[in-house]
């Protein structure tokens, strides 16, 4: 595979954090020995509305999600990485892409066109950093 592009950076970490919430969770709920709440009548049966869960995630989506680890951790100095990942996981299983307004009141900016263009520009710094890389070292991510 040849060096990706800046928009193919910024897929690479949006399907990477779609993976991360498929994975299973690090720390597993402990079971109660309560019993659960139900409707107490005749017509009860199937009254909860059913929530499907995420698929698992496939062994080739792990391995882009290491990847875009490793690429996260070793192209990107930590504000760029924090900014990235959090544009990544807002923009997670939804349509419309990543929620600006949101993400710039967390970070305590005005106006999400803000943290957009730090998104941009810590993609296209990561770019120049991949680019810089030789073809041998950058065998083990593409």
């Amino acid at each position: 595979m040849d060096k990706p592009d800046v928009s193919e950076l910024s897929d690479i970490f949006f399907e990477a954090a779609e993976t991360e919430r498929k994975l299973p969770a690090a720390i597993r709920k402990q079971k109660m020995s309560s019993w659960p709440d139900y409707v107490q009548s005749w017509s009860a049966y199937g009254y909860g509305d059913f929530k499907p869960g995420l698929p698992k995630a496939t062994p080739t989506q792990i391995d882009s999600y290491e990847m875009a680890l490793a690429l996260g951790i070793e192209m990107m100095d930590e504000d760029d990485r924090k900014i990235v990942w959090a544009v990544a996981h807002s923009a997670a299983f939804r349509e419309r892409g990543p929620q600006w307004y949101k993400l710039a009141k967390i970070r305590g900016y005005s106006d999400g066109r803000v943290i957009k263009r730090k998104y941009q520009d810590a993609l296209i710094r990561c770019w120049y950093k991949i680019q810089a890389q030789s073809d041998d070292i950058l065998a083990d991510y593409f």
